[in-house]
């Protein structure tokens, strides 16, 4: 019975160890198989150069079978290993969970892109880690530009031509140069496009690019580019990325339809899952590659901690270590198997390149430094010897032979967008949709407020009502198919899901209940003042002053306890506890409705007896802002069907001031009402 290795992985490191071990070992004795989640092997080197279609698609990625002559190749899921009895297992082609077993088994997994550091980007950011990344940024610039021909508002064509990249080390620097030469190289074909409407901008977080390359390389990368028309911004920070640009942490704002994210990175679920030693997610190794404790287990390439012998660094997480570290790691395997002695990973970075548009590079090889065109040159070369598959080379090299030649292919393939559901992040004053819009989408807030803005007439805006947590909008338009017939805009720093129109269409057929709730809803918005206008006048020029009431308890710490709520609630007759943090800012309310939740708790059978306030309080509770107009107020607990709730005293400062109670709001209308038929008349109303 054949002996089994197993590779998980088809990267760099999977592809050179299992190559190796295939001309190692004797074919009738030992069976490898690789498993990968595709089926090809990503050269990702040229990711930059598909988005800028001086490659195709199909040219970065070589097939593991083809590649791979000999070698069992399968694209199954692994999901965990028991290392104790050599299992791997795996979710199969019927969704099944099976199991493998192994004799040696090589994990080099890789990692995966993490858009979570900074708000926003994994909702409106473009990754470029696979060849898909690529192509469909490739289709999202092109479109950028086709846009930007047709478009008449100025603002509107520099924002669709604005294309701004997080990230300044190789991968952004790379594809900034190549969206670059795209886009400026392509606007002789363009008639209503000119070279001044374009900007490419690069955001890094250090005061130079390129940091892995000599600081004088780093200086020329940067006056080249800047001469070919990117712009730097160094020392910058991206803190949130919204559908219209890129907000910096220094207060500043990019209008952008483009944000490419190239920083990033996390552990693969798998390794999570192994019970393994790790260090900064990576797995921990022997210096010859091995997982401690297990002799017949490994790994290698950016999923592992792998010390460099030469001078007893981690090796960094880049393609030539990992293609040495999976040669070395199939001589070490070989040795184990055949009882003789392991050797250590050891190896000298040979250099860096980088291609930085314009047909320049920057270049770094055994301590002898090139730059301009023939570092873009010898890029070139070297990457093209790299390319793992004969065929690859000779496609690759046909391809940059016309890219010189010819201009770069303008066509692309549009994604229809329309059945989709997403989340979205936007900035305080952003605004989601404007009155008159096309109805696309339909919104639900999860964190955050939004204002509802009503236009008065070309020039005047009022904010008529305030959404917040668990609230909907912009049923109404699609309901009717009709245009946008308000503006919202974010007031806080908010996160929507959005399911897009046909989304939305389908599954508010399809529930029944859902559709009429969302009509009720419509029918509630838009007639809460039909009949009575004359409230709605009074209510827009009274001040929420006038109906601001003291609070009837004292704050409560967010710490404190359900039982101590209960006990000062029924001290003070009160039927509304404001919970707040330690900076006395408001984060939740308890009403009288709220401490049935306590008794059923109680009723547990393991009651927990110091019950915390966030068990049954109302986290981010619907409140008015002093100075909010008092008609927004009533609109809000019209929405929410409460009978009152706290007045902070401003976005900024959330701490509570007061409560407001219909009771009193419809006292103080009425008095103004009878006032108003009978100016006379003093009221005599309390």
């Amino acid at each position: 019975m054949k002996k089994r290795i197993i590779i998980i992985g088809g990267g760099f490191a999977g592809v050179k160890c299992a190559r190796k071990l295939h001309k190692s070992l004797p074919k009738e004795k030992f069976e490898i198989v690789v498993f990968n989640l595709e089926n090809h092997m990503v050269f990702h080197p040229l990711l930059a150069e598909v988005v800028s279609a001086a490659v195709q698609p199909k040219d970065v990625g070589a097939p593991l079978r083809q590649l791979l002559s000999g070698v069992s190749c399968r694209t199954e899921a692994v999901s965990t290993v028991d290392f104790e009895q050599s299992l791997l297992y795996y979710e199969a082609h019927d969704g099944q969970i099976r199991s493998i077993a192994y004799d040696q088994l090589i994990i080099t997994c890789g990692n995966t892109v993490n858009l979570m550091l900074i708000p926003g980007m994994d909702e409106h950011a473009y990754p470029l880690k696979t060849i898909g990344d690529a192509l469909k940024l490739q289709s999202h610039v092109m479109q950028q530009m086709e846009k930007a021909e047709v478009c008449e508002d100025e603002t509107y064509k520099r924002w669709y031509l604005t294309f701004a990249i997080v990230g300044g080390g190789f991968s952004g620097v790379e594809v900034a140069g190549e969206i670059n030469d795209l886009v400026r190289t392509s606007v002789r074909f363009f008639n209503n496009i000119k070279e001044e409407d374009i900007k490419v901008i690069v955001v890094h977080s250090r005061d130079q690019i390129l940091p892995e390359v000599n600081p004088a390389l780093r200086e020329f990368a940067r006056k080249k580019m800047e001469k070919a028309g990117v712009t730097m911004k160094l020392n910058a920070h991206a803190s949130l990325a919204t559908p219209a640009g890129l907000h910096l942490k220094d207060g500043s704002f990019i209008s952008t339809g483009t944000i490419v994210c190239t920083i990033g990175t996390t552990t693969q679920p798998l390794i999570d899952r192994l019970k393994l030693k790790k260090e900064k997610g990576r797995l921990v190794t022997e210096p010859d590659m091995s997982v401690p404790g297990y002799p017949n287990v490994w790994a290698i390439g950016d999923c592992a901690a792998v010390i460099n012998d030469l001078d007893k660094s981690i090796c960094p997480p880049i393609a030539q270590f990992a293609e040495r570290q999976g040669v070395q790691v199939a001589a070490n395997v070989v040795a184990r198997i055949n009882g003789q002695a392991t050797r250590p990973f050891h190896f000298k970075m040979l250099g860096s390149l980088c291609s930085i548009g314009g047909r320049c590079a920057v270049a770094e090889i055994f301590n002898f430094r090139v730059a301009g065109f023939p570092a873009w040159f010898l890029w070139r070369g070297i990457y093209l010897s790299k390319l793992p598959s004969f065929s690859q080379k000779i496609q690759v090299g046909i391809e940059w032979w016309a890219d010189i030649m010819f201009p770069r292919t303008l066509a692309h393939l549009k994604a229809d967008r329309t059945k989709r559901i997403w989340r979205a992040h936007y900035a305080p004053g952003d605004y989601i949709f404007h009155k008159g819009d096309s109805a696309t989408d339909f919104f639900v807030i999860e964190q955050g407020e939004v204002e509802v803005i009503r236009h008065i007439d070309d020039t005047q805006t009022e904010v008529v009502a305030l959404l917040g947590p668990g609230d909907f909008f912009g049923e109404s338009s699609l309901l009717d198919s009709t245009p946008r017939g308000h503006s919202i805009r974010a007031r806080t720093e908010l996160k929507c899901m959005a399911l897009g129109r046909n989304v939305f269409r389908q599954i508010s057929s399809a529930l029944v209940p859902l559709h009429d709730a969302l009509v009720k809803a419509n029918e509630r918005r838009r007639g809460m003042w039909v009949n009575v206008p004359e409230v709605k006048t009074i209510l827009e020029t009274m001040s929420l002053d006038r109906v601001v009431e003291p609070l009837p308890m004292e704050l409560v710490s967010i710490e404190s306890s359900v039982e101590h709520v209960i006990e000062r609630m029924n001290d003070t007759q009160s039927d509304l506890c404001c919970i707040v943090n330690k900076n006395q800012e408001l984060v939740g309310v308890i009403t009288r409705t709220d401490l049935l939740r306590a008794l059923q708790i109680a009723a547990l059978p393991d009651p927990d007896v110091d019950l915390p306030v966030t068990a049954i309080m109302v986290q981010n509770p619907v409140c008015a802002i002093k100075n909010d107009p008092l008609c927004v107020s009533v609109s809000s607990m019209s929405e929410h069907d409460l009978k009152q709730i706290p007045v902070i005293d401003s976005e900024q400062n959330r701490m509570p001031v007061g409560r407001i109670r219909i009771e009193k709001i419809v006292n103080v209308v009425l008095d103004e009402m009878m006032k108003a038929k009978n100016p006379s008349l003093q009221s005599t109303r309390t």
